[in-house]
């Protein structure tokens, strides 16, 4: 009788197993969190997304957005403000980042403003945008990043 060898040891099955049992519970987490937290539609004035393991894009269309909430855990998120009118006050995006990232697109004509907390923030702004010396209380756009590895990217979409 001949004895078979094991492809992996088992350590490092036992480590696979948990690793993908860790990324299952995250999985579902997030979803039971965004069943309950999500809110908005993209022509709503204030929009909510949660996101674990994966994408979230938002294509906001509203005519007075005033708030944009987005809360990611290894995930990345697209949003596509350009098609979006600032409220009166102006425009408040929160993000919070754990290992997670994402781009912001606006209009290139909108002046923005940020603050950024942890490790990581804004990771490179398009030159076009209007920020040096900017008052946060003026700007069409405020962004509060708050990130543990992650950041996020500005860029402009020029006007159609």
């Amino acid at each position: 009788m001949t004895k078979t060898r094991a492809v992996l040891p088992r350590w490092a099955l036992r480590w696979l197993v948990a690793a993908g049992l860790f990324q299952l519970g995250l999985r579902v987490v997030g979803l039971l969190l965004a069943r309950r937290l999500d809110e908005g539609t993209p022509s709503s004035s204030r929009l909510r997304r949660v996101k674990t393991l994966g994408q979230v894009s938002i294509t906001a269309d509203s005519q007075e957005l005033s708030e944009l909430e987005v809360d990611l855990a290894m995930a990345g998120a697209e949003l596509d403000l350009s098609r979006a009118r600032p409220a009166p006050g102006g425009v408040d995006v929160t993000l919070r980042c754990a290992m997670a990232g994402g781009e912001i697109v606006v209009p290139e004509h909108w002046r923005v403003a940020w603050d950024s907390k942890g490790v990581g923030g804004v990771a490179a702004q398009d030159p076009r945008l209007r920020s040096d010396g900017l008052d946060p209380v003026t700007a069409d756009l405020r962004v509060h990043l708050r990130a543990l590895f992650g950041g996020v990217n500005l860029r402009t979409r020029h006007a159609e």
